[in-house]
């Protein structure tokens, strides 16, 4: 099998991340990979604000556990980092343009030793004032939506593979 099928298959969801950053060269090779994803009509007009700091990590995901009712211990699984993927609001490919990207990230990240989980609460509370303030402050334009979010950084705990299903694809000849 392919490395790249190898990376693939191994790649799990981060639900607990050590403290420690990454070396930012390992964090600027994992968006060079986002950058690197398809994009709707060649457009590439996306942009990554990465979080290097893990009090300002925290800091936002408090802000969204407070905008979702989550809870104090709501915390990105305790990931140090966390690349948040924009795009125009009105940007018709912005929703399909982030998934490439993220995925892209994703699979870099494996390749690196690092673990990675996609945050979907950043995207659904993105225009809560007290989180678009602080996703303003660490670099988000102010109009642009989060279309994706990774926490990324150094696993603490593996996780532990799900069920696959078998026979999801269909091929017409």
């Amino acid at each position: 099998m392919s490395e790249l099928m190898n990376i693939i298959k191994s790649r799990r969801s981060t639900c607990a991340f050590k403290p420690e950053l990454p070396p930012v060269e390992q964090i600027r090779r994992i968006v060079e990979a986002a950058e690197w994803a398809p994009s709707g009509m060649g457009r590439y007009n996306w942009h990554f604000s990465v979080v290097y700091n893990p009090e300002k990590t925290l800091k936002l995901a408090r802000a969204i556990a407070e905008a979702d009712n989550r809870g104090p211990e709501y915390n990105f699984y305790g990931a140090p980092v966390i690349i948040n993927i924009s795009c125009e609001r009105d940007d018709r490919n912005a929703l399909l343009n982030g998934a490439a990207a993220i995925e892209n990230l994703m699979l870099a990240a494996t390749e690196l030793g690092l673990g990675s989980c996609w945050i979907n609460q950043v995207r659904d509370q993105c225009d809560v004032p007290a989180v678009r303030a602080l996703l303003t402050e660490y670099g988000t334009p102010e109009d642009h939506i989060v279309t994706c979010s990774a926490a990324i950084g150094y696993i603490a705990k593996e996780t532990q593979p799900h069920e696959r299903r078998e026979g999801v694809c269909n091929i017409v000849k």
